[in-house]
């Protein structure tokens, strides 16, 4: 048995099927079907679970190299990664790395995986590979009378110069918007660097390789997901601990849109033109309650109940003026009246391609 390794350096932050590196990753992997061979794959980046999701679909036995640390089982990271790639058993076995932090070690870990993998490839496909890489020097300085590097997928490595970051034109605004959202608060999308929550990364990888010309997981594409499952899912991101919960404003959109910011540091729109209206007197009655803002102080002196809905008003950034509700867990829209709900959409032209996902009424930021 051959061990294959199909080497890509780190690619677009929101990569697409027809971006070159994943066609020919997926050649590469299809010529793999029916041979005894086994590939060399990790998880943590996206080149890397792209390999592990190609691997699990076209039935491909695999080595994954995991991060994993003194306190996890093998037991449950093996069950994690079985669940979320669709993983048979029989064609996957695992190499556990231990790290103190599977945070603060990442970058160590990255280094040391590309390394063991370049070492036990008999067989090596660099498909991608910026010059400069440390992935390039691993695999240029082995013994070719012990190793085969094979370019035949090998493709010009492009440096990513897409930009995300993008203003809203307040002269498009309808002017009703306003209006027709009073006694709302609206729960706003943004797209998602990643998968969304409650989806399986197989499901992830496949939606990005069978869309050939835009990123799957948009702001609009978040928002039809929602109302898809008729569901909005909690993130404990940017929360205290232990809490999950569904962000909201009651800003009027027309106020909301100053702070459709782009934050470099989370490489991420603050939020986006596409969202979900929920009557304030319904919203009262699910739980959704007001954000109370303060200090460290103010935090300390709260009761157990009111805490989760604590916002520090914030140190590089004063997140105050966002006006935030809060729903501690996921909301069922399901059980709430399509007539108590509004769907909000950035242009008019995309309220048709909604309306089959949803009874309510759909409003376009844009007149």
């Amino acid at each position: 048995m051959k061990n294959i390794a199909i080497l890509n350096s780190r690619q677009n932050l929101r990569p697409v099927g027809s971006d070159l590196w994943i066609k020919n990753t997926k050649l590469a992997m299809r010529k793999l079907i029916g041979q005894d061979a086994l590939v060399l794959t990790s998880v943590g980046m996206k080149t890397w679970e792209l390999i592990v999701y190609l691997a699990a679909k076209y039935k491909i036995k695999q080595h994954i190299f995991v991060p994993i640390t003194r306190d996890q089982k093998n037991i449950d990271v093996i069950a994690y990664y079985t669940k979320q790639f669709r993983l048979e058993p029989k064609l996957t076995d695992y190499y556990f790395f231990e790290v103190e932090d599977l945070v603060k070690d990442n970058l160590f870990f990255q280094k040391e995986r590309d390394r063991l993998i370049v070492n036990d490839a008999d067989i090596i496909y660099p498909i991608s590979i910026r010059k400069d890489s440390t992935l390039k020097s691993s695999y240029s300085k082995i013994d070719l009378s012990q190793v085969v590097v094979d370019e035949q997928y090998t493709v010009k490595y492009v440096k990513n110069k897409n930009s995300y970051k993008y203003e809203i034109d307040k002269t498009k605004l309808n002017p009703k918007i306003d209006n027709l959202l009073e006694n709302y608060l609206i729960h706003w999308t943004r797209a998602t660097n990643d998968f969304w929550p409650g989806e399986k990364l197989y499901d992830y990888y496949q939606s990005i390789t069978d869309l050939q010309s835009k990123y799957s997981h948009s702001a609009y594409d978040t928002l039809i997901r929602i109302l898809s499952e008729k569901k909005i899912r909690a993130l404990s991101r940017h929360y205290r601990k232990d809490i999950s919960a569904v962000a909201f404003s009651e800003l009027n959109p027309s106020e909301a849109i100053d702070l459709m910011k782009w934050r470099a540091r989370y490489r991420e729109m603050s939020f986006e033109p596409y969202g979900i209206a929920i009557r304030k007197k319904i919203a009262d009655k699910i739980g959704i309650k007001k954000v109370i803002y303060g200090d460290s102080k103010k935090f300390n002196n709260l009761n157990d109940i009111d805490k989760p809905y604590f916002q520090s008003v914030g140190t590089k950034g004063y997140w105050a003026p966002e006006k935030e509700w809060r729903h501690i867990g996921e909301i069922d829209l399901s059980k709430i009246k399509p007539e108590d709900l509004k769907v909000i959409v950035w242009k008019k032209d995309q309220i048709d391609s909604i309306n089959k996902y949803s009874k309510s009424r759909i409003i376009s930021l844009y007149k």
